[in-house]
């Protein structure tokens, strides 16, 4: 390898099983930063990191260990999506909230934590004074300190990356050590196998944060190139029953990039239509109808992010408007739109009597024009000023209005499965 330290170099790797006991006794009582400290100080700047998405789901947990005493590092890609982290201190039960992000980087998949919880016991990014050639994990079963030794793997062709290939495959996003118990870096799973990326790439990164960031923003951050919106004339849904082809808002433009990053990561594709309100509306766009069996509560689970609302004037509810869905306002204190479920109305006409109704439930007046198409056209006008319209179906409406006639279960969903084969982009001439 191209290091000074030479390939030849072989790794520390500290491994805390997660179901260890109490504190095991070792030289770490003067509670200060590990330099080069001894295992039992080096493990304590090791944090797990439990993931959730806006609904408070689950999804899932990972490693990360202090760089700082209130800075973390951990994989972007094993964090990407959360909604919410918190972290779990060493032989603890207590979570404590991470604020956000303060720097990332997508090519070396690396992502720097601001967290409230404090710790003496950063890892410090240091060259190793020695050479190895043993590679040795820590691991803490029934409370004990314990040490094994684990091979590195051949180099890699490519070492511009910066990493050290394992022979093993290790947790990621727990911290590496030279023999000298000198921070080496992170354990990854790249695409040739497990590895670890070099400490280097962390203090490079360390000195590009900016001010915190919410994690969810890390969910848009990607190296993919998307289709430009000015190459796309509308979509189509394809389902088993047939097909719908709309088009989206350049006036709700968070909305439109978001659904073009979704279609073209086939987000929609095998999804079902979850939701149908007989003769109103249908909705799609839940994860968790993919695989979903028959006896399921669905609907619950988005990407994990969610969208600002927007309300455009001029912009409503009329037939075949498309709509981002929300949670209600108990659980959803932000008012903001769910990332990818959506509907689309079917409605019906409106009498001027029922408008001037909604106009005195909601305090607000509908326009000349809001009146003439609800009176004709039809739609859901109840519906106006509460959730973002972002684009309207320009054909397959006779779908939209069979599926919304659908026999349902108690909680709206289809007894026979409408399923989205497949979400496509129609490109211009």
């Amino acid at each position: 390898m191209s290091d000074s330290i030479g390939k030849g170099v072989l790794l520390l790797l500290v491994a805390l099983l997660t179901s260890c006991g109490g504190r095991s006794a070792g030289p770490n009582e003067a509670n200060t930063p590990a330099v080069r400290g001894s295992y039992s100080e080096n493990v304590l700047g090791m944090v797990e990191l439990q993931l959730s998405d806006h609904y408070t789901r689950s999804l899932g947990r990972t490693y990360g260990f202090y760089v700082a005493p209130d800075l973390v590092v951990a994989n972007l890609s094993a964090v990407k999506g959360a909604y919410r982290i918190r972290l779990t201190a060493l032989e603890t039960t207590q979570t404590y909230p991470v604020q956000g992000y303060t720097a990332y980087d997508l090519d070396r998949d690396l992502v720097l934590l601001k967290v409230v919880r404090s710790n003496k016991n950063f890892l410090n990014i240091l060259s190793p004074d020695t050479q190895s050639d043993t590679l040795y994990t820590l691991l803490r079963p029934e409370g004990r300190l314990q040490v094994r030794k684990v091979p590195i793997g051949p180099a890699l062709a490519e070492d511009s990356l910066g990493v050290y290939p394992l022979a093993a495959a290790l947790a990621p996003g727990k911290p590496a050590f030279f023999e000298d118990h000198a921070l080496a870096g992170i354990v990854q799973e790249g695409e040739e196998g497990p590895r670890v990326l070099k400490a280097q790439w962390i203090a490079e990164l360390m000195k590009k944060q900016e001010g915190v960031q919410a994690p969810i923003g890390l969910s848009a951050k990607s190296n993919k190139v998307y289709p430009s919106h000015e190459r796309i004339a509308a979509y189509r849904m394809v389902t088993n029953m047939g097909n719908i082809v709309f088009r989206l808002y350049d006036e709700t433009p968070e909305y439109r990039d978001n659904f073009i990053r979704l279609v073209s990561d086939q987000f929609y594709d095998s999804l079902t239509v979850h939701r149908v309100l007989r003769g109103f509306l249908i909705q799609t766009g839940a994860a968790d109808t993919r695989d979903a069996g028959p006896d399921e509560v669905v609907g619950w689970q988005g990407p994990g992010y969610t969208l600002p609302m927007k309300v455009v004037p001029g912009i409503f509810h009329k037939r075949g408007a498309l709509a981002a869905s929300k949670l209600p306002d108990a659980k959803n204190p932000r008012d903001e739109s769910d990332g990818s479920q959506f509907y689309i109305v079917a409605g019906r006409v409106f009498l001027d009597r029922e408008l001037d109704e909604l106009e005195t439930q909601k305090g607000r007046k509908f326009s000349a024009r809001q009146r003439e198409v609800y009176r004709t056209v039809g739609g859901a006008p109840h519906l106006d000023w509460d959730y973002t319209v972002f684009g309207e179906v320009l054909e397959g409406m006779e779908l939209v209005d069979r599926i919304s006639m659908l026999e349902t279960y108690q909680t709206d969903r289809p007894v026979k499965d409408v399923r989205v084969l497949r979400m496509e982009f129609i490109y211009r001439d």
